[in-house]
């Protein structure tokens, strides 16, 4: 589960209805069931991965798909209010909405990188040494010069990256003659819009479900600062990508009947580095194969498989480490392409 560096104060005192029946916590992130119950977006989906089909209080038949996230202001609003302690500084008046806040920005024991940690500072330590670093870092000094060479340096590494992926993308299609490439580009088409949205029902004869599309236009105008950007490798204007940072699933229209298999994709990580997502390979809804992939926020990767007889792939988000000065923490991750047999 997810760590959490503070504690409630007076928990004790937190009405229970506010509570995850999971973990005994209030709500992080909470979801409801066509059952009526509400727990933890990452609780329930961790009973889920279990093969658990279930709802855990009235075991009544669930899917994860059927989790519905809860926006009412209101319940939003008063979990949001409790008080915590932070467990690094000890400082406890702070709000749980403000937690992250507090963290990257007042805690004096969180610890940071130097300001100049992108020309290779190696520093790190707590925010109230930060300063006394900086009077004497020779990297900081030196930052504009070191910044022009290692831009110049990236670029290069990029240009190679990029086709180095279009190079492995065209061996493992002239390799496998029966596959076919599934690309993103033609929703722009289909949708008529630059934008973002849901996948259409049996796009390419497939069930897409959570997973969405986006087309580069809306990352250069809304998230600029982010990985989505380096998914766009070879001329690609839509990526796929998997919604609210929770799993996805691409499916045949008919499990049991139509198989596939697995070759290779290309992913990317949105917003953190060494994103790790499991992939599952599913035939009748049993497991045949399962690796943690690891995915990188600063390039795409090429992936390649050799799984076969699949009705379904599964990608579930585990964790990673938020790329420095992102401020966002959801798990999404982009696919510029798959390859299915």
């Amino acid at each position: 589960m997810t760590n959490i560096n503070y504690e409630y104060i007076d928990e004790q005192s937190i009405d229970a209805n506010y509570k995850c029946s999971i973990c005994m916590k209030p709500f992080q992130y909470p979801v409801t069931t066509p059952c009526d119950h509400t727990f933890c977006q990452e609780c329930i989906q961790h009973w889920l991965n279990e093969n658990h089909l279930s709802c855990p209080i009235c075991r009544q038949n669930l899917l994860e798909n059927q989790l519905i996230p809860i926006t009412t202001r209101l319940i939003l609003n008063i979990l949001d209010k409790l008080v915590v302690k932070c467990l690094q500084c000890g400082q406890n008046d702070v709000q749980r909405g403000n937690f992250n806040d507090h963290m990257k920005k007042f805690c004096s024991k969180s610890i940071l990188s130097c300001t100049a940690s992108d020309t290779n500072c190696p520093w790190s330590g707590k925010r109230e040494e930060l300063e006394k670093h900086l009077s004497i870092c020779n990297y900081t000094q030196l930052r504009s010069v070191l910044s022009q060479f290692m831009n110049t340096n990236q670029l290069f590494e990029k240009q190679i990256q990029t086709l180095t992926n279009h190079v492995q993308t065209l061996q493992i299609a002239a390799s496998n003659p029966i596959s076919r490439l599934i690309t993103f580009d033609k929703l722009i088409e289909i949708e008529n819009k630059i934008d973002s949205g849901i996948i259409p029902e049996l796009y390419q004869n497939l069930k897409w479900i959570n997973v969405w599309y986006m087309h580069e236009k809306w990352v250069e105008l809304n998230h600029v600062l982010s990985g989505w950007k380096n998914a766009y490798t070879n001329n690609h204007t839509c990526i796929a990508f998997n919604g609210k940072g929770s799993s996805m699933k691409i499916c045949s229209q008919h499990k049991g009947l139509y198989s596939f298999s697995l070759i290779s994709f290309e992913a990317t990580a949105a917003w953190h580095d060494n994103l790790r997502v499991n992939v599952i390979g599913k035939r009748i809804k049993q497991v045949i194969y399962s690796t943690i992939i690891t995915l990188q926020f600063t390039h795409s990767q090429v992936f390649q498989f050799d799984w076969k007889n699949l009705d379904e792939i599964k990608f579930i988000p585990l964790d990673g480490v938020q790329h420095t000065g992102i401020e966002y923490d959801e798990k999404y991750f982009a696919l510029t392409w798959i390859i299915l047999g």
